[in-house]
């Protein structure tokens, strides 16, 4: 009597053994981030083949199996669900894609999005591997794919303060005022060490032209003038940004309003014979520089441009018969700022915001995707790493290529069905114990077998 039952029978107890093993490895990184679970296969195992009765036209040909074996297990890399973190750095990838990270010079891939920084400001996963990506070029200040991939690293320290370079005012004056009617506003600019001045605007109402009547404000932009280099603390005077001298009065420039309240013309300097088409206006005038500041600091060394015209084109500035008065001021200077938080946009751009109201696009993460996922090399640790099954990763940014797209401030839950996962238990339960039987029962025959000499 054959004993390939005992084999065959056993293949199968290691077969469902090892389902059994796949299922527990799943269900117990239920709450592992970015887990993807794994299916187990079975082949058979050829063991003779001989023939029967018959001929050869009739296929009469018999195969017995030497039971079962395991022919692979691959991780289901399906999407899981997203849940929303409070950390700022944890990331969900809603497509294709994988993160990059470089363990000791290693290349890893992951779907685990749980970053953190570690001790020096490095972007990093759990197990420490550092986060790849494109970083900031610090001659352009735009984040250079062309530098190639790196790891990233958060800024520490304080942001450099922005010297102002343009303000822009939206306002009304009021039309009704009568001639020789002033109005003043302020607003600060910041110098290059980042110290706020407060600057003010002075504008100064002008009726001419008699029965057909113009209507024109003069204006000038002053500073104290003792917060100039070298003058006296004590002195009480203003210093024009426009004429570099001590200000005598709105007298610096003008604005030129038609009679249904639009402005229609800007100038410096005295009042020109024709008026110029209405353009923002770039402070100093010509010739002029701006003054150094007592500190030693400086004005935006461009000049500081008022933007008179909005991003529609529109002016800003109108003369209607209303009160006169500002309705938004804003400038792009800032003191230096501490960081506050950070942020990871869709495109995997890491923005820092700084306590100075900056924001600084640092670096972006990319996602990598391979011709055969089946292939990766599980590593442990949520990682992966490419094979010659795999394919090469191609490497680029989120959003392009079918790589998916990134969800700031949460994470990708493990894909394990627990339904199904419990299910598959009992199936596999099931066929250890058939299993376990036809060994039993063999054992019985053979012992039936030996009897039969008594």
């Amino acid at each position: 009597m054959s004993l390939t039952t005992f084999s065959t029978g056993l293949s199968g107890l290691a077969a469902n053994s090892q389902g059994l093993n796949v299922i527990g490895n799943n269900l117990a990184n239920l709450n592992s981030v970015g887990f993807k679970a794994s299916n187990i296969s079975f082949t058979d195992v050829l063991g003779s083949t001989f023939g029967t009765l018959g001929n050869a036209k009739s296929g009469n040909t018999a195969h017995i199996g030497l039971g079962t074996q395991v022919s692979g297990v691959r991780s289901v890399f399906t999407q899981g669900s997203v849940q929303t973190t409070n950390n700022p750095l944890d990331v969900a990838i809603q497509g294709k894609g994988f993160l990059v990270a470089d363990n000791g010079g290693v290349r890893q891939y992951t779907r685990a999005g749980n970053l953190h920084m570690d001790s020096d400001g490095n972007v990093v996963t759990e197990n420490g591997s550092a986060i790849q990506g494109y970083t900031r070029n610090q001659t352009t200040g735009l984040i250079d794919p062309n530098q190639g991939l790196s790891s990233i690293k958060i800024p520490s320290g304080l942001n450099d303060p922005a010297p102002t370079s343009l303000f822009e005012l939206a306002m009304n004056l009021d039309a009704g005022a009568p001639d020789g009617a002033q109005f003043n506003t302020s607003f600060q600019v910041y110098d290059s060490l980042g110290k706020p001045h407060l600057a003010t605007l002075t504008l100064e109402k002008s009726i001419t032209g008699g029965a057909t009547p113009v209507t024109k404000w003069h204006f000038d932009i002053t500073v104290p003038n003792n917060e100039v280099a070298g003058v006296a603390a004590t002195d009480t005077d203003q210093r024009s940004l426009i004429t570099g001298n001590v200000s005598t009065g709105p007298d610096a420039g003008g604005l030129l309003f038609d009679n249904t309240g639009k402005l229609t013309s800007a100038w410096l300097g005295t009042d020109p014979s024709t008026p110029p088409a209405l353009a923002n206006l770039t402070i100093p005038g010509t010739s002029v520089t701006l003054p150094l500041m007592a500190s030693g600091a400086s004005l935006s060394t461009a000049g500081i441009e008022w933007k008179l015209l909005g991003d529609s084109g529109a002016p800003n500035v109108s003369g209607f018969a209303s009160p006169s008065e500002i309705s938004a001021s804003t400038q792009n200077g800032a003191a230096a700022g501490s960081l506050n938080s950070l942020a990871i946009q869709s495109d995997g751009t890491v923005s820092a915001v700084f306590s100075n109201g900056k924001t600084v696009n640092v670096a972006q993460l990319v996602l990598a995707q391979f011709r055969n996922v089946d292939g990766l090399v599980a590593q442990g640790g949520g990682a992966f790493a490419e094979s010659s099954a795999s394919g090469p990763s191609l490497v680029g940014a989120p959003g392009e290529g079918g790589r998916g797209q990134l969800t700031g401030g949460a994470l990708e839950q493990s894909n394990v069905d627990l339904a199904t996962e419990l299910t598959k238990i009992i199936t596999f339960q099931r066929g250890y114990q058939a299993n376990a039987r036809v060994i039993t029962l063999t054992d019985q025959i053979m012992q039936e077998t030996m009897n039969l000499r008594q």
